[in-house]
């Protein structure tokens, strides 16, 4: 999101845009770390173990932002309103 053309209405526009990127960067970079891409050498598991690698924090992270597009489809002000509590405080 390139800002410098932005042109913010008030405070509450530019918080909901920080909240926004926020969770962009959040989940983008959980992603990453489960991706195993940028993990290195990784020790080989079976498929049945999977499921288990990688942090609680990132899969919950990776979980919501599913939940968050899901919720999009039906009201999106409701994803609004998380994401400007969750990633905004």
């Amino acid at each position: 999101m390139d800002t410098a053309d932005t042109d913010w209405r008030d405070r509450s526009h530019f918080f909901a845009a920080a909240a926004q990127m926020m969770r962009r960067i959040l989940v983008d970079s959980a992603r990453a770390r489960r991706s195993g891409k940028r993990g290195g050498p990784l020790p080989r598991i079976n498929l049945d173990d999977a499921a288990q690698v990688g942090s609680a924090q990132d899969r919950e992270l990776v979980a919501l932002d599913d939940a968050l597009n899901t919720l999009g489809r039906v009201d999106p002000r409701k994803v609004r309103m998380i994401e400007l509590r969750f990633f905004g405080d």
